[in-house]
């Protein structure tokens, strides 16, 4: 028996246009419907949360994540709803901080994690005029404001009586990023404000260190780490958390972006990894189905308790077709006998 974690679904940003789609007459391209739809069987089955993830440019075609989310929030009323993650580098952070308040706010404060990261497609900063080698450094300095829009409080005066319903400005003087006389309202619905979770592929050292310092939780990919990997990253990211005062029991993790295509046939299993995951991601089919949610049900639950032996504590499935057929197998067919 797995404890303590908990499923979420990816919605479907991507338009998969493999070579498997086309044949079957399945391009995914995306409608309001098609969105909805999905958002609404997702909360109907019992999932947890949906979360979105983010390009603003891609080999295949890719919805916004905001926009997306902002849309599902009004038709739901229970799932929690997340970024995993958003670029606040090339979107700016003060417009992401604007944006995801705005999200909590619709949602009834419904934002699980404000998953942000620099992101790791040179195209989205070309066409944003950012340079590529900056986002790192830019995104220290995006965390800094992120925290300091969110965290800023009310102007009280000597008698601890607010003087005023607004938040107080910030100023910010960095390399990349100078603000003067700065507030973000109104406010998110959660207070302070949404977790934020930083995501990293796992393997920097620096990453991990980033995570500890500036976030609630950290957003982990699938496709690029291993449990044996994960478990080793998680004891650092807590040994990190520790050394800098901060509490660990309070701190999240999860597993995102998590593709699959779950099916007792062989042949299928890997045409879909083959033909539909590997030509959007530009990763070899079989590396693909190692390390995701690829085969039959049995082969996926031993996947799965192998994350969870690891630490895992959250697991967003993404089917890379059959979308909604595969969200009920996974729902009644796996996490039943997690």
């Amino acid at each position: 028996m797995i404890k303590q974690l908990v499923f979420g679904v990816h919605l479907p940003v991507i338009g998969f246009n493999g070579n498997n789609n086309k044949k079957e007459g399945k391009e995914n391209l995306h409608s309001r419907e098609q969105i909805l739809s999905i958002a609404r069987k997702a909360e109907s089955l019992g999932y947890d949360s949906l979360s979105v993830n983010d390009h603003i440019v891609y080999r295949t075609s890719w919805l916004d994540s905001l926009s997306a989310l902002t849309a599902v929030a009004t038709v739901t009323s229970r799932i929690k709803l997340g970024t995993s993650v958003l670029n606040i580098v090339v979107r700016s952070p003060v417009i992401c901080a604007k944006s995801l308040s705005a999200i909590d706010i619709l949602s009834s404060g419904r934002l699980f994690a404000a998953g942000v990261g620099p992101g790791s497609h040179k195209g989205d900063y070309d066409v944003c005029g950012i340079p590529f080698e900056q986002r790192w450094s830019r995104f220290n300095e995006a965390l800094e404001i992120l925290h300091m829009l969110w965290n800023n409080r009310d102007r009280e005066d000597n008698n601890n009586n607010m003087k005023s319903p607004t938040p107080t400005c910030i100023d910010y003087n960095g390399k990349y990023y100078q603000l003067e006389k700065i507030s973000i309202e109104p406010r998110p619905f959660q207070k302070p404000h949404p977790p934020i979770f930083i995501g990293t592929w796992g393997s920097s050292e620096e990453g991990l260190r980033r995570a500890a310092k500036y976030g609630d939780g950290w957003m982990a990919s699938a496709y690029n780490i291993t449990p044996d990997k994960f478990k080793e990253k998680w004891k650092t990211l807590l040994s990190y958390r520790q050394t800098l005062g901060k509490d660990i029991q309070s701190f999240e993790n999860s597993v995102m972006s998590m593709f699959g295509y779950i099916d007792n046939d062989r042949n299928k299993v890997h045409r879909m990894a083959k033909d539909v995951l590997s030509p959007a991601l530009g990763r070899p089919a079989e590396q693909l189905e190692n390390l995701l949610l690829f085969g039959s049900t049995d082969h996926c639950l031993e996947k799965i308790r192998a994350l969870s032996d690891a630490g895992v504590k959250r697991i967003h499935f993404w089917p890379v077709s059959d979308y909604l057929e595969q969200i009920e197998i996974f729902r009644n067919e796996i996490i039943p006998y997690c």
